[in-house]
C-alpha cells in the first residue's frame, strides 16, 4: 500500500495524541510499514501541513488528534481522491463514535493496514468545510463557554461545566430556514446540520443521520421553556429526542438559514463563520480508510 503520512497533534486529549502516536509508530516498525510523520504546532497548522502533503504528492493522509484536526487535515482533502485516515486521539472524538474509527492504537494501525476505503460526504457551510456535525445556538455556546473552562480543567468537565453555564443563559432565536423550495420561519433554541451523528463530546444529537446517504439530517430544537429544554437533555444526549412535538426534523442536501441576530457556527467542534449561513452536501468528497465491516 502507499505510504502513511501522519499529521499529529501532540497535544490532543491533553496530550494523548503523542503517547498513543508513539505506540502507533512502535506497532508500525513491527510490521514493516513504510510511514512519515510530522506533528502540528498551533491551531490551523494541519491545514498547511496537509496542504504540503499533498502538493509532495502523498496519496494517504492520516490525521491523529481530535476532531478539530480532523477538520483541518479534511478541509485540504476535500475532492483531491487522496486518501484520508483518522486515529481519534482527542478529547471528544464524535466523528469516530459512527464511523467506527478505533481508539485503541493496535486496533487503529489494524484498520490502516487492512482496512477498506469507503468515500465519505462533506459538507460545506458558507465557505468552509466540515465532516460531523455544523449548526448554531446552544451548542455554540456550550463551545464558547467551555473555552473558558479549558484553561482550568481537562477532560471532559470543561464541556459539563460549559453546559451548566448556557442553561443559565438559554437563548431564544428568531431564524428562517428555507430548504427544497420552501421557507420556515421558527423561534428556537437549537439548529443542528448533521452529517455525522454526535456533537460535544458523545451528545447523540442527530440519530438518524448517515455519513454515507448524501443527505443532510436537520434539527431546530423548537421555543420550550428552560425546564422542559433541561429535562430534554438526557434524551438529546442518548439520541432518544426524534419524534419529540419540539424536534423539528427534516433531510435535504442544501439549505440556508438566517437569523435576527448574527450567531457564529459550529464546524466539527471549532467556531467558525456566522449567520446568515449556507449549507451545501457534498457526496463522497473524501475516500476515508474505515474498518473492514464499516
Amino acid at each position: 500500500m502507499d505510504k502513511l503520512y501522519f499529521i499529529v497533534n501532540p497535544i490532543s486529549g491533553s496530550g494523548r495524541g503523542r503517547r498513543d502516536f508513539a505506540r502507533v509508530e512502535a506497532l508500525l516498525r513491527e510490521r514493516g510499514a513504510a510511514y512519515e510523520a510530522v506533528y502540528s504546532e498551533h491551531p490551523g497548522h494541519a491545514v498547511a501541513l496537509a496542504r504540503a502533503a499533498v502538493e509532495a504528492g502523498e496519496r494517504c493522509i492520516i490525521a491523529v488528534g481530535g476532531d478539530g484536526t480532523v477538520n483541518e487535515v479534511a478541509s485540504v482533502l476535500v475532492n483531491t481522491g487522496v486518501v484520508m485516515g483518522v486515529l481519534p486521539f482527542g478529547t471528544g472524538n464524535d466523528l469516530a463514535r459512527v464511523a467506527g474509527f478505533p481508539e485503541d492504537p493496535e486496533a487503529a494501525v489494524d484498520t490502516l493496514l487492512a482496512g477498506r476505503t469507503r468515500r465519505m460526504d462533506a459538507g460545506m457551510a458558507n465557505d468552509r468545510f466540515f465532516l460531523n456535525v455544523s449548526g448554531f445556538g446552544f451548542d455554540v455556546d456550550v463551545l464558547v463557554n467551555t473555552e473558558r473552562y479549558k484553561e482550568k480543567y481537562n477532560g471532559m468537565l470543561p464541556y459539563l461545566l460549559g453546559i451548566v453555564r448556557t442553561l443559565s443563559h438559554l437563548r431564544r432565536l428568531h431564524l428562517t430556514v428555507t430548504h427544497d423550495g420552501v421557507s420556515e420561519s421558527f423561534t428556537g433554541v437549537l439548529v443542528t446540520v448533521g452529517n455525522g451523528q454526535y456533537f460535544g463530546g458523545g451528545m447523540h444529537a442527530v440519530p438518524s443521520a448517515d455519513l454515507y446517504d448524501g443527505l443532510f439530517d436537520v434539527l431546530v430544537i423548537k421555543n420550550l421553556s428552560l425546564l422542559r429544554f433541561i429535562s430534554l437533555l438526557p434524551c438529546f444526549i442518548k439520541g432518544k429526542h426524534m419524534g419529540n412535538p419540539v424536534v423539528h426534523h427534516f433531510r435535504t442536501a442544501e439549505l440556508s438559514v438566517e437569523c435576527e441576530e448574527p450567531c457564529i457556527l459550529n464546524m466539527d467542534g471549532e467556531l467558525g463563520s456566522a449567520t446568515p449561513a449556507s449549507f451545501r452536501l457534498l457526496p463522497g468528497a473524501i475516500p476515508m480508510l474505515v474498518p473492514d465491516g464499516e
